[in-house]
């Protein structure tokens, strides 16, 4: 199991490997119509939600037994899915323009971040099944 310390710091270079893939896109012309201008709340938005995953998650790695670990994941993403589809209801009745654009590139982010949640829980349990194979 990684430390938090390291979880949190690969979650900030995926973060900022999202915002450079952000600023490169905003700097192609032809681009510039698939990116939406509040296209910054997302990141942040997202960003600050994989690190409650991440924090939430190392928590119940430490704290919960192997039996109710998979629950904790299986919650961890239905919960950044509810979290996120509220934050879209706020984000659209607030009277955002272009919104098809908006949640588009909302999906793109947050399909960025669920390939690295899946990507950091397969590399928790693969530590935790090595744990287990020793003792």
């Amino acid at each position: 199991m990684q430390s938090l310390g390291r979880q949190i710091i690969i979650s900030l270079i995926v973060s900022a490997v999202l915002v450079g893939i952000v600023l490169g896109l905003q700097q192609i012309k032809s681009a510039e119509r698939f990116i939406h201008p509040q296209i910054w709340t997302i990141v942040v938005f997202s960003a600050i939600l994989g690190l409650i995953v991440v924090a939430v998650g190392h928590w119940g790695l430490k704290n919960m037994d192997a039996q109710s670990r998979p629950n904790l994941f299986l919650g961890l993403t239905v919960l950044r899915l509810i979290l996120s589809m509220a934050f879209i209801g706020i984000m659209i009745f607030a009277g955002l323009e272009d919104r098809i654009i908006w949640v588009a590139d909302f999906f793109a982010i947050y399909l960025f971040y669920l390939v690295f949640e899946i990507y950091s829980i397969l590399s928790n349990l693969r530590a935790i099944s090595t744990e287990g194979e020793k003792t």
